[in-house]
C-alpha cells in the first residue's frame, strides 16, 4: 500500500484556530478538540500537549499507535482521515459529520444500517484494523442518507501475523457481534434466524469476560425467542 502524504502543521497554525474540547479531561488519553481555521473548515486534533509529565508517555503512545493504524485506513471514506502532524505530542484529522447512532436514528432502515455496518466492519478486517468499541454507539455517526461512519479508533487493534493466526477470528466476532445487537436491541424482526444463532452463541463468551460485567440488556431472551421460531424465517437471500 501506498503510504498516505500527511503534512506538517505547526501548533501555532493551530492555536490560530477556534478550538472547541470535545473529550473529558482525563491525565491517561490524548484531548481531543474540535478545530475550526478561519475559512470554516473543521478537523479533529489528538492532543497530549498540557498532559502531566507522569502520564504524558502513556498517553502518547496510545496516540500514536492510534495514528499508524489510522494510516492504515487511508482512502476509506467513511472513517476519518490523517491530515496533519502538528509536533510531538499532536496531529489531526478529517472531521466526520453526522449523529451518533441511536434508536431513534436506527429504526429509519434497520436492515440498511446494519448491512452496511456489517460491510464496513469487513473493509477494516481487510486492512487488518480490529475496532473492539463498537458498542459504544457515539463512535458509530449517520452521515446524510444514513450513511454509516465510524470513528475514535483509539482502542482498536492491528496485530501482528502470528496474532492474527491465534486472535483474528475473536476480533472479528467481537466487531460483528456489536453490529448484530443493535438489531437484537432495536428491531429484531430484522434479525434472521441465523445471526440470531451466531450471536447467541458468541454471547456466552461475553459473559465470561472479567473485565467489565456483561449485560444482556434483555438481548439473550430475544434471540432466545428468534432461534426458538426456527430456520423458517430466515431471508434465503441474506449472508453474513
Amino acid at each position: 500500500m501506498v503510504e498516505p502524504v500527511v503534512h506538517n502543521w505547526s501548533r501555532k497554525q493551530l492555536q490560530a484556530t477556534q478550538l472547541t474540547k470535545l473529550s473529558r479531561d482525563s491525565r491517561l488519553k490524548p484531548s481531543v478538540w474540535l478545530s475550526v481555521d478561519a475559512s470554516g473548515e473543521r478537523r479533529i486534533v489528538k492532543d497530549c500537549h498540557g498532559l502531566p509529565f507522569y502520564s504524558r508517555w502513556l498517553a502518547k503512545m496510545l496516540m500514536w499507535r492510534e495514528y499508524r493504524i489510522m494510516l492504515m485506513l487511508d482512502g476509506l471514506e467513511q472513517v476519518p482521515q490523517v491530515r496533519e502532524k502538528i509536533d510531538r505530542s499532536a496531529f489531526s484529522m478529517s472531521f466526520m459529520s453526522g449523529e451518533p447512532l441511536s434508536i431513534e436514528n436506527f429504526v429509519f432502515a434497520p436492515r440498511r444500517i446494519a448491512d452496511d455496518l456489517l460491510s464496513l466492519i469487513e473493509k477494516l478486517h481487510q486492512r487488518k484494523v480490529y475496532h473492539l468499541d463498537l458498542r459504544q454507539r457515539q463512535n458509530i455517526l449517520l452521515g446524510d442518507g444514513l450513511k454509516v461512519q465510524i470513528i475514535d479508533f483509539g482502542a482498536s487493534w492491528s496485530p501482528s501475523a502470528l496474532s492474527r493466526v491465534i486472535f483474528s477470528n475473536i476480533l472479528a466476532n467481537v466487531d460483528r457481534s456489536a453490529a448484530l445487537k443493535y438489531l437484537a436491541r432495536f428491531a429484531p424482526n430484522e434479525m434472521t434466524y441465523a445471526e440470531a444463532k451466531q450471536l447467541l452463541r458468541r454471547l456466552w463468551l461475553r459473559r465470561v469476560w472479567v473485565f467489565s460485567p456483561y449485560r444482556s440488556h434483555g438481548i439473550t431472551e430475544t434471540l432466545k425467542r428468534i432461534v426458538a421460531q426456527g430456520p423458517q424465517f430466515e431471508e434465503s437471500d441474506h449472508n453474513m
